[in-house]
């Protein structure tokens, strides 16, 4: 266990943090591994789906569709994506809805 998510690994910082007893993890990972590629798809999507719902809540009301999009892609992503990356994600939509 220790996948690389662009500068970091992951794992090292899981593991500062992780209060789950080896039992319980065990039981947890058998769970994922007998799931299907498609049923971790689902579980993933939906997390971020929630994860994403819990940050917009937190923003003000009054922002336009590109401003929700940057600023949640900030949120997300912080100093891992140069800013010029986000604002393009930000713009895409407003883009294609035109």
């Amino acid at each position: 266990m220790g996948a690389t998510l662009g500068r970091h690994t992951v794992a090292q910082r899981a593991d500062a943090m992780n209060d789950t007893s080896t039992a319980v993890s065990k039981i947890v990972d058998d769970h994922h591994l007998a799931m299907t590629p498609a049923e971790r798809w689902l579980a993933a999507a939906s997390l971020f789906e929630s994860a994403r719902r819990i940050v917009e809540s937190s923003l003000p009301g009054n922002l336009t569709v590109e401003e929700r999009r940057l600023a949640v892609a900030r949120r997300f992503y912080g100093s891992e994506l140069p800013d010029v990356a986000l604002i393009a994600h930000a713009r895409f939509v407003s883009a294609t809805r035109d």
